[in-house]
């Protein structure tokens, strides 16, 4: 600001005696008056606190009965003597059983989160009601005056906030070990009394952010202080208004907060990442440091106030909050963690003990830090139609967002990004450093935008549901694309590692079980959950078709791993797909000796751009000569469609057969898994399921074994359940994991 004391706080105080202790008497008042209302507010906020704990114990309860009726759910469909419909009917019971079970979890940890947030309200609340009227008590002095607030109301505005049994060491023995390996990590600064220009004592050895402004100007050049002003800001948050707020300095347009040492381009940049602030006023750099050089409530300090020509409301703002709830909280997990865990002096009979308590606490910690981030994303959010919006979608479908820290980030699958949405419902994280309402609302609109795919009926909704996969996968390639849409799950993934499951099958397996053959004693879907469990993304379907043999199995077409028979025999008229050393491959008659991972004896969607179907169809304009089956010799470059028996047979089953395809772009290096389970209303033919993957880009896609074998099982999650004689007698399947 070139050195000028340029104030807009607002007029100057008057020189008469008259006028200047009336305007002392009204300034006392007003400091009353906000000290009554911070004292109120801090009531208010006491009892949200309570309403809280009792939602969270409602939560609690609910979540229990959840608990309960899963459990019971699961116990019916494990259940022996079940028919196979009874036993499908049952899993599904079961399922529906988790995942309301899942979404009382979750809402039983944002009541408790809210329990908490509330109960830290209170207390900030609380310690702000203490310090107005402490400075009323001060104002009331500067005039003579009886101090409005005893020791025992200022004693009383803290002394019964509500708070959670929420540490763990609580409850842990009090040994001088444990004290020193274990203690409670120090609030870090900032929790000190609110402040203003009247009554601040920068030498005191309080700190609030006052007091830390009031530092850089004290150690700054005289040239930086000629250009430099300090920024007084308002507080508008429910509960603070008026009672407190935040300084920072501005040097021409680029704005420094000296508590976090943090830049800004401009003040506007500072308020988009702090909305919670307006402008009170200003003041220049070299009038505060005459200002906070002079003893407060001194005749000097008055002298230096009326040289600046601040106002009665600028010279009496309290301004307190030197680090953010937010900004606490991290600050006492990265603590924790700094310090770590020295155990070479324990004895060893107690290490295990304090690994599992210094655990719990780093869990607590972070959990803590975690909500505080969530809290102030979601109030940001909140405060555009926009974000509100997004904010009930995610509650809706019971999305839970976290905050990471960044030394965390790196191991989550979004390592890449700022911010990822997992598939479906599954949680949005956001990397600390970035963790701005910007940020969240795009990972919302990612995570709803999951919800609306749907194979595509155009060539222009094909188009866009390419570009929105292959976004969604680029931004997060550890996780697949998930969406349903009419009784269809659709599975979509880049660079995934196949290997077969193992699993044969027959009547005497079926009957019998493990007294047969060991590996026969789960069925398919139970030994894909198994497989699914292990670490990273697994996808996992049924593939071979197969006769049911009384003993052992059969499988049409060979099955290839690692460049061996697994089993099948030849199938030349049939089709297959094949994992190979380049790429992902899709033709008729057997597999590449050499794949990876094959399939043979499937049946053709796709072949290399030309869809397969009931009869071979042509061009417009081509001779009526032309073969409607079979080979289509000289008219192949006319074709548009080629005859398959395999496929017409399976799309004459209708669009309620279950159903397993996989596919591939070649241009975006896309897989695509389509099931659909056996029984689905309204379900797709297989002449649509097709159609859609030539519309969605795909080149190559087969179909596998589908009726009642459809299985699909996402990591150990099943979502297409196969009928319960299929389950016992599918002899193999495919698994793409990604890591």
């Amino acid at each position: 600001m070139g050195g000028t004391a340029a104030i807009r706080g607002g007029s100057p105080t008057t020189s008469s005696t008259g006028t200047a202790e009336a305007d002392a008497a009204r300034r006392a008042e007003e400091a009353r008056r906000r000290a009554e209302a911070a004292r109120k507010a801090a009531e208010a906020a006491r009892r949200a606190a309570e309403e809280s704990r009792r939602a969270a114990e409602a939560a609690r309860r609910a979540q229990e009965k959840a608990r309960a009726e899963a459990a019971k759910a699961k116990s019916q469909a494990e259940a022996p003597g079940q028919t196979p419909t009874e036993a499908k009917d049952s899993r599904k019971e079961a399922v529906e059983a988790q995942r309301a079970e899942k979404l009382a979890a979750q809402r039983t940890a944002r009541a408790e989160e809210s329990q908490r947030a509330a109960e830290e309200h209170a207390a900030r609340s609380a310690q702000r009601a203490q310090g107005a009227m402490r400075e009323a008590n001060t104002q009331a002095g500067v005039q003579g005056l009886p101090p409005p607030y005893d020791a025992q109301r200022l004693s009383g505005a803290t002394s019964n906030p509500v708070r959670s049994s929420v540490s763990s060491f609580e409850d842990a023995s009090r040994n001088v070990l444990r004290d020193k390996l274990l203690g409670h990590v120090p609030a870090p600064p900032g929790s000190s009394e609110a402040s203003s220009l009247l009554t601040e004592d920068a030498k005191d050895g309080k700190v609030n952010c006052l007091d830390t402004a009031a530092d850089w100007v004290d150690k700054a050049s005289p040239e930086l202080l000629a250009r430099s002003e300090m920024v007084f800001l308002k507080d508008q948050r429910p509960g603070t208004e008026g009672q407190t707020g935040h300084v920072v300095v501005r040097q021409g347009e680029q704005v420094l907060d000296p508590t976090t040492n943090q830049s800004y381009e401009s003040l506007d940049a500072y308020k988009k990442a702090q909305p919670q602030y307006t402008e009170a006023g200003t003041v220049s750099a070299t009038d505060a440091k005459r200002i906070f050089d002079t003893p407060p409530g001194s005749p000097e300090r008055a002298a230096e106030l009326d040289k600046a020509k601040l106002s009665p409301e600028l010279q009496s703002m309290m301004v307190a909050d030197v680090s953010t709830p937010e900004k606490e909280a991290w600050d006492r997990y990265d603590a924790h963690v700094k310090k770590g865990l020295d155990l070479r002096d324990v004895p060893g009979g107690l290490r295990q003990e304090l690994r599992a308590e210094h655990t719990a606490t780093t869990q607590r910690l972070k959990d803590e830090a975690n909500k505080s981030s969530v809290d102030r994303l979601r109030q940001e959010l909140s405060a555009t139609p926009e974000g509100q919006k997004a904010l009930a979608d995610l509650d809706a479908r019971g999305v839970q967002v976290n905050v990471v820290d960044d030394a965390s980030y790196p191991e989550l699958p979004g390592e890449k990004t700022d911010g990822y949405a997992l598939p479906g419902n599954g949680d949005i994280t956001l990397r600390r450093s970035a963790a701005t309402s910007d940020v969240l609302l795009r990972e919302a609109q990612n995570s709803a935008r999951t919800q609306e795919l749907k194979l595509p009926t155009t060539e222009a909704d094909g188009k866009r549901l390419s570009a929105a996969v292959t976004e969604r996968i680029n931004a997060n390639p550890r996780q697949p694309v998930e969406f349903e849409a009419d009784g269809l799950h659709v599975v979509a993934m880049k660079n995934a590692t196949p290997s077969v499951v193992e699993h044969g099958g027959s009547i005497v397996d079926n009957v019998l079980g493990s007294w047969a053959r060991p590996e026969a004693a789960k069925p398919f879907s139970k030994l894909a959950q198994e497989e699914g469990r292990q670490p990273g993304s697994d996808t996992i379907i049924n593939t071979s078709f197969y006769g049911v043999p009384f003993s052992g199995s059969s499988p049409v077409g060979k099955v290839i791993e690692n460049g061996k028979v697994q089993g099948g025999e030849s199938s030349p008229d049939r089709f297959y797909a094949a994992w190979t050393s380049s790429g992902l491959k899709f033709g008729q008659g057997d597999p590449p000796a050499d794949s990876k991972v094959a399939f043979g004896g499937a049946v053709p969607l796709i072949i290399n751009n030309t869809p397969y179907g009931d009869g071979n169809q042509y061009k417009p304009g081509t001779s009526s000569a032309a073969p409607l089956t079979g080979d289509p010799g000289a008219y192949a470059s006319d074709l548009t469609q080629r005859n398959n028996e395999g496929f017409k047979d399976q799309n004459e089953r209708g669009a309620n057969s279950g159903k397993v395809v996989v596919g591939y772009d070649r241009d975006t290096g896309t897989t695509y898994v389509v099931a659909q389970d056996d029984g689905s209303k309204p379900g797709r033919t297989l002449a649509e399921i097709r159609d859609s993957l030539v519309k969605l880009g795909v080149d190559d896609a087969v179909s596998f074994d589908g009726s009642d074998s459809a299985t699909l099982v996402r990591d150990d999650q099943v979502k297409v359940d196969p009928g319960g004689v299929k389950d016992r007698t599918i002899p193999y399947g495919l698994k793409l994991s990604l890591p």
